[in-house]
């Protein structure tokens, strides 16, 4: 399965918070006890309503997390980079807690959908994952980072594709051509995007579209990205050698 190309950029963006919401965390008031709905994005929402003493537990956390970072959208960037950071340890069910508590705090954060996202797809449920990203390209607010959310959206659609079984290839077929739209929409918003060139060559080869997976190796290689694995290169080169 295919990772989530560029999650760990919102940890960079944040990373200074990050350390912040893990001592107040562990301190007192407004700490958060864990419960199985929290492993659900948005807490299972709206198939699995919240009861009143979860709606009482969630006021008090959205005040005095409110009050502790002055607004709404500033502790939801902070508990999303808790989150992502969560994610790169591994601890899946903690960074979807965490990503909860990001939307908890601000219900229209494009960050959290995509945290949502990100831990979906460690998980190996692509087309949940898809959606969850979906929502977030709806809702993103911040241009610098759409090429990169686009991106993901690309490679998710392409592994979800590519897992499909060879009974269904006009399921296949469609899936691919939402990643390459994926894909063409992240390099308009930044055409020296690395990371979508490089996803971009992967998803062409699990396409068996050879000669254009070289296009975008060539284009990678140009703007001085990060390398494609070398039994990538191995095995596009057994299918198509590289064009001179």
């Amino acid at each position: 399965m295919k990772r989530i190309a560029s999650f760990d950029h919102q940890a960079i963006i944040a990373a200074a918070l990050a350390a912040v919401v893990w001592l107040f965390s562990l301190a007192g008031g407004g700490e958060w006890k864990f419960d199985p709905d929290d492993t659900l994005p948005m807490f299972g929402q709206p198939a699995k309503p919240r009861s009143e003493a979860q709606k009482k537990a969630d006021e008090g956390f959205i005040r005095d997390n409110t009050l502790r970072f002055k607004t709404r959208p500033a502790a939801a960037a902070a508990f999303a980079s808790q989150g992502w950071a969560a994610l790169r340890a591994k601890q899946l069910d903690v960074a979807m807690q965490r990503f909860n508590q990001a939307w908890l705090m601000n219900p229209r954060y494009y960050g959290a959908f995509w945290g949502f996202g990100a831990v979906l797809s460690q998980r190996g449920q692509l087309l949940q994952a898809v959606e969850q990203l979906e929502s977030a390209r709806k809702l993103i607010d911040e241009p610098a980072q759409r090429a990169a959310l686009l991106a993901d959206l690309g490679a998710l659609y392409s592994a979800y594709a590519a897992a499909l079984p060879a009974d269904k290839q006009l399921d296949r077929a469609q899936y691919f051509v939402l990643a390459n739209q994926r894909f063409t929409e992240s390099l308009e918003n930044d055409p020296k995007f690395t990371t979508a060139w490089r996803e971009w060559a992967i998803s062409l080869y699990d396409q068996e579209r050879y000669s254009e997976a070289w296009v975008k190796a060539k284009r990678l290689e140009e703007l001085g990205g990060e390398a494609l694995p070398p039994d990538f290169l191995k095995k596009l080169s057994a299918k198509m050698p590289e064009p001179k």
